[in-house]
């Protein structure tokens, strides 16, 4: 406790160390102009002075009341005068004149594209204070070249970069307490950025957050993954940036239109996967980060066509605009581009295109066989096209134990429908000199859907090869058993009549 006691004694000191210091600095300056307005002052009253006597020493002259000397000396003090003033005034107008920046728009135009509206303000707080105190020497001194700065370059970068287009613009003229603006379209969408200000041998950067201009939708709405494709029964995730300009909402409902009915919608945080259906913008931020997720129905249909790109909007509106939306979708299930554009919210225009699944089936009514050696296993079993996509070049194939060879009719099919199924025939080859025992050859079966290639599983065969029948010892063996039998069955007789 007495550790932690220390520690927070000795940061207050540094903190109150560090506020003292910047005080005294600060007073320490302030001072150090004051004194030097009040020497330009000295300066200028002791000019004013050594310039009467020196007019007083002319006229003097012009009379012959005066010696050549004197009058020397008297001009001389008048110039010497002049330069102490000069100097004065060279040492108060030390810091010069600044540019300031006095405010940096950002704002859109109806096509989307951004832009940056930077305003420039010059002013002297030194020429102020000369005014103020009525110091005015412009025959010895003139300030006007202090009124008017030229050629000013302004610049916008971002982590030492220039993100503008142009990348820079010249201001010919800026005259004092006047302000300028410039304006840039953005290379790179940014919330801040640095004004690079170059002028009269002087580099200044200043950096700033952007203040938002009112636009044409309050809103905006833009993605990078403005067009997918996405499989029959998947999804497809579009990642969402929402910047907010000026305006008095800050509560926004979500839309999707001109989606089919069978294609499903949800907005989501993709930090908190928090499912969304308004956003609200809280003090301070002005841009916030979505994903909307379509799925996609099983089966294509005549509103959702395999390979044919489906146009939708995703809109931001505030409740004005949301229930003049509820009003046209009332009497119509879309909409069009200009109807959207005529509620100037913000929206921005998305493409699904679904695309179908293939797959492949392959059945068969039986997996499992029983052969003696030297017999063959015939099969059929249904290649069966059960996507949503046509199937080219299915190709069925075996995979066989050692020594092991296979017939099939036909091992490849064109083309297979949507639903479709074909008959394959199967025969499999056992070698002449098969042990008997248990087999499992595979059937595989390859294709391609829209230039991908399929996967399929594999069927297993269990196949049972036992050994030949030999005829001619079981019947010997039952000859021998029935004679066995008839023998017991006379030897029983004779030994009854006994």
């Amino acid at each position: 406790m007495k550790i932690f006691l220390r520690i927070s004694t000795l940061a207050l000191l540094l903190i109150l160390t560090t506020n003292f210091i910047q005080t005294q600095e600060s007073m320490r300056l302030q001072e150090s102009q004051t004194l030097k307005l009040l020497t330009l002052k000295k300066a200028q009253l002791q000019l004013e002075m050594m310039k009467g006597e020196f007019d007083r020493a002319l006229k003097l002259q012009e009379g012959g009341l005066i010696s050549d000397q004197e009058f020397v000396q008297k001009r001389t003090a008048y110039l010497q005068a002049q330069v102490d003033y000069q100097e004065a005034l060279i040492s108060f107008m030390g810091s010069e004149a600044r540019i300031s920046v006095a405010s940096a728009v950002k704002f859109q135009d109806e096509s989307g594209k951004k832009y940056v509206r930077v305003s420039l303000r010059y002013s002297s707080k030194e020429l102020k204070e000369l005014e103020k105190l009525n110091i005015d020497a412009k025959d010895i001194f003139p300030l006007d070249f202090l009124k008017e700065i030229k050629d000013v370059y302004v610049s916008l970068r971002s982590e030492g970069k220039i993100i503008s287009d142009p990348y820079e613009r010249t201001i010919p003229a800026l005259a004092l307490e006047q302000e300028k603006q410039v304006t840039f379209q953005l290379l790179k969408d940014v919330e801040n950025l640095d004004v690079n200000v170059f002028y009269s041998g002087k580099d200044e950067s200043t950096s700033v957050y952007l203040q938002k201009g009112i636009s044409a939708n309050i809103v905006t709405v833009n993605s990078a993954q403005f067009s997918q494709e996405a499989d029959l029964e998947s999804e497809a995730t579009y990642d969402l940036s929402l910047e907010k300009f000026s305006g008095e909402a800050n509560i926004f409902r979500l839309k999707v239109v001109n989606l089919p009915q069978q294609i499903s919608y949800e907005f989501f945080d993709p930090q908190t996967q928090a499912r969304l259906s308004q956003i609200k913008f809280t003090e301070g931020v002005t841009s916030l980060q979505l994903s909307l997720r379509l799925f996609l129905p099983k089966n294509a249909d005549e509103q959702v066509v395999i390979d044919k790109p489906i146009d939708f909007y995703c809109l931001a509106l505030d409740d004005e605009q949301s229930t003049e939306l509820n009003q046209m979708l009332s009497s119509s299930s879309s909409l069009t581009t200009k109807e959207i554009e005529s509620l100037r919210a913000g929206s921005v225009k998305l493409e699904i295109i679904p695309r179908g699944v293939g797959k492949v089936e392959v059945q068969a009514l039986s997996l499992y066989h029983e052969i003696k050696v030297g017999q063959t296993v015939k099969m059929e079993v249904r290649v069966k096209n059960t996507g949503t996509r046509r199937l080219n070049n299915i190709r069925v194939s075996t995979d066989l134990p050692l020594n092991w060879h296979s017939e099939i009719q036909p091992d490849l099919i064109a083309s297979l429908d949507q639903g479709k199924e074909e008959i394959v025939a199967i025969e499999f080859f056992p070698p002449e000199d098969v042990a008997i025992g248990d087999y499992e050859p595979k059937i595989k079966s390859e294709c391609i859907a829209d230039n991908r290639q399929v996967e399929s599983e594999d069927k297993i065969v269990r196949i049972h090869v036992s050994g030949k029948t030999n005829v001619i010892g079981i019947t010997l063996l039952v000859l021998f058993l029935v004679g066995l039998l008839v023998g017991i069955v006379i030897f029983g007789i004779k030994l009854t009549r006994r």
